[in-house]
Order: structure tokens, then sequence, then C-alpha cells
């Protein structure tokens, strides 16, 4: 700890003994953060010293030096930021709201200025105009963009790529996958087996998958004029392949500084995609992708994640959501993408929990699992999703049986089934496959 050049009014015996519960190595930088994460787990009221030390510790700077340059709302909408690396490498941000009401905050859209003007992440489509306004303050145009690069082709990330790219020219960067993406109609090919699973027909009428059909139609014209492929380097830019969440979804390092998109982020976690949407797609994919699935599931996002935390260097993730929210920035390191790691073992052994009580169909297991939360309308979609992406890798580890359901019940193609019961069978193998990854 002499390294350590710190206050000591500020650090205690507290922050110590956090310092070494560590795992895993952590620059100095990073245990003022993850000192937070264990404070607040583990405080109770009668540890007012050390809630006191949080706080102090929650004032403290990241490695990068961050400059608000415009105040935006609590959740960051309108918010402009420059983030500055301790190399002299700088990069703004621009908070772009979403076009429809939701608590997740805006899209970051990360701006680098050199010879060349690239923006990762536009946004949502129907929000240009927020775009076009963060650029202006930042003093350019939106004709002056010359490379638009997307982290992975969901629709608050690429949707304002058509607008930007025709009154720019801008060159369009993202994964050999996305090219693939823009030209299939994704909803269709999974809406045979989604429309058996409980909550589905309003997922479908909702107003979400109303704008994922707009989002399909304004970008099927687009043109992937560089596709990337994992470990490309492009001048000052690293692209690592990291799927799981969307099978295209890219990080994409600058100097000391990786925009995750949604792979690494604060606060909440990246929804998994279901390893069974592979046999979905598959024909899809550019041949490279045709013979394995490592692209989709649980497994494929774990994978991942596992990758990021073993980079080297000090490096800040700047992730495409939660950057600053709630009236506060919320600087990560790469030791949250082993936060959600193990985020997602802990959900399995909370799976465990609630199939000790015998053979449980998927429906029943996540409205037991998810009881303590209001699952009204589509939500139960994706709830069910998020279930069926852990139990898919509890079955490949070996720890789930599958039961036979009802006399014609449904099968998927992963064995699975909105009435097939799965059964645990006491054991949590899949610790050491996470482990094994």
């Amino acid at each position: 700890m002499s390294t350590f050049n710190l206050d000591h009014n500020i650090i205690s015996a507290a922050f110590y003994l956090a310092y070494e519960m560590l795992p895993f190595p952590m620059p100095p930088q990073r245990c003022l953060s993850v000192c937070q994460h264990q404070f607040t787990e583990n405080l109770t009221d009668n540890h007012l010293p050390h809630k006191l030390l949080w706080a102090l510790i929650s004032q403290q700077e990241s490695m990068l030096e961050t400059e608000f340059l415009k105040h935006g709302d609590d959740s960051g909408n309108g918010t402009l930021l420059k983030f500055t690396s301790s190399n002299g490498a700088v990069v703004k941000a621009i908070g772009v709201p979403q076009a429809w009401d939701t608590p997740l905050g805006p899209t970051w859209c990360y701006v680098i200025e050199g010879d060349d003007l690239t923006i990762v992440d536009p946004g949502a489509h129907g929000s240009v105009t927020y775009l076009e306004q963060g650029l202006e303050a930042l003093g350019h145009s939106l004709s002056d963009v010359d490379r638009v690069v997307v982290s992975h082709g969901h629709m608050d990330h690429d949707g304002n790529c058509p607008p930007v790219i025709q009154r720019s020219g801008a060159e369009l960067w993202a994964h050999e996958i996305y090219g693939s993406m823009l030209t299939t109609n994704r909803r269709d090919l999974e809406v045979v087996w989604r429309r058996e699973v409980q909550g589905f027909d309003l997922f479908e009428k909702s107003d979400t998958m109303t704008r994922a059909k707009e989002h399909h139609e304004l970008n099927q014209n687009l043109v992937l004029d560089h596709p990337v492929v994992d470990g490309l380097k492009a001048g000052e830019l690293t692209f690592y392949y990291t799927p799981g969440h969307s099978p295209d979804e890219l990080c994409i390092q600058f100097d000391q500084m990786l925009f995750s998109g949604d792979h690494i982020l604060p606060i909440i976690t990246p929804h998994p995609s279901v390893a069974m949407s592979y046999n979905s797609y598959q024909a899809t994919l550019p041949a490279a992708y045709q013979d394995n699935n490592d692209i989709y599931g649980l497994k494929a996002l774990l994978t991942s994640l596992k990758r990021m935390a073993e980079l080297e260097g000090d490096i800040t993730v700047l992730p495409a959501h939660r950057a600053f929210f709630r009236g506060q920035l919320n600087p990560i390191g790469l030791e949250r993408a082993t936060e959600i790691l193990e985020h997602h073992r802990e959900r399995c052994h909370e799976l465990t929990d609630v199939m000790k009580q015998g053979p449980i169909d998927l429906v029943s297991l996540t409205k037991e699992y998810f009881s303590h939360r209001e699952l009204e309308d589509h939500n139960f979609f994706l709830a069910f999703t998020e279930v069926m992406a852990h139990i898919e890798l509890m079955q490949e580890a070996g720890d789930i049986s599958v039961i036979t359901g009802p006399m014609g019940s449904k099968r998927w193609s992963n064995g699975l089934g909105p009435e097939i019961l799965v059964r645990w069978d006491e054991t949590e193998k899949f610790s050491a496959l996470i482990d094994d990854l």
C-alpha cells in the first residue's frame, strides 16, 4: 500500500480491509470505487464512520480527468462531458436522450476529435436533433462527422445512423455480423417460438416492438463500409469482439478508455441473449459463424466479460448507459466486468433455491423468481428470457434435467419449452463451467 498517494484523512482501516479483500489486482485509482461497493453492501446503521468514509470516497476522482461542459438533467440527458486521460487523450460525450419515455437514461455518444471526426453510438432514431445540438455545442455540425462506429445493432445505439450518414457521408464501422443484421428481419425469425411464451402477445403489440419494426425499416438500406473483426486496429482504435448481449457487440479501446456499449455497464447489468436464438439466425450469419454457437447466450456473454476483465493497463470503461445518472458520475473500470460475471453466477445460485421445491416449468419459475417485481404486460417476456438464459447455462453444465410436460407440449431446439418441467439435480457444476471459461 506504500505506493498509494492518497490523503490519510480519507484512508482508514476499513479502506485497507476492503482493498485486501479484493480477489483480483487493481490499480490505485480503482480501489476507491470498489470500496464504495464494499461499504454499501456491508454497512449497518451502526457503522456511521464507514458511511462517512464512503461519502468521502464517492467524491474522489477516477483516473480520467472529467469536466462538465454542459449540465443536463439528473439522468444525463443533454449533458456534455469531457474525459482526458493521463496521456492527454481527449474524448467528449453527449447524453443523447431516448425518443421515448424510459428509466434507462440517455445513450452516451462518444466523440473523438482528430484529423477525422469519429462518433461512437449516435443514439436512438427520433433523437437526431439532440445529437446535432450536442455536436454544435462542441463546435461541430452533423455534416462534419467522418466516421460512425456502432457498438451493436440495437435501436438505442444505431438508430441515428441513417440521418447522420445521409447528411455527412460518414463511413459506417461495425462488426461484420452487423452487416447481416441490417438485411435480416430478426423479429420475424424468432416469432414462432416466442409466440408460445406467456406475455409475448403483449410484448409483440408493445411500443417497444413497434419501435423495433421502425428501426429495421429505417436501417435496412445502410451500407456497412468497414466490417470489423476481432482484434482489428484502425489508427488509435482497437476493436474487441464481445458477443453475448448482442451477437455483434464490440468494445472499442482508445488510449486508456474502453467504449463498452452495453457489454459493461455501471449500476445495471446487460440483458443476456438466449443461446437458442442461434438456431434461428444461423443461416443468416457470415460463414465463419455458422459452425458453432459462441455468440448467443449467457455463456457467450460471460466469456466476453472474462476476456475484457483480463485486458492489461489502467483502463476506464466508458459505457453507453448510466455513465452519469441520478446526479452523479459512475466511473467504472474493468473490474466491473468481473462484478457482472459474479452477478450472473449468483443468479444461478438463486434459481437453484427456487427449484429446490421440485420440478417446475419456466413460466412458473420466472414468476416465482421475480415475485418481488411487477411483471406486467411485456415485461414478463423479458424476465422469462433472462431466466431461460441462465437455465440454458445450467443445462449445459449438467445441473438441470428436462422432464416431459403435458401431452403435446411444445419443445424447442434447446429441449426446453413453455410447459416443459425442469428439475434441479442438486449440483452446482455451473460454477466450475464459469470458472473454466
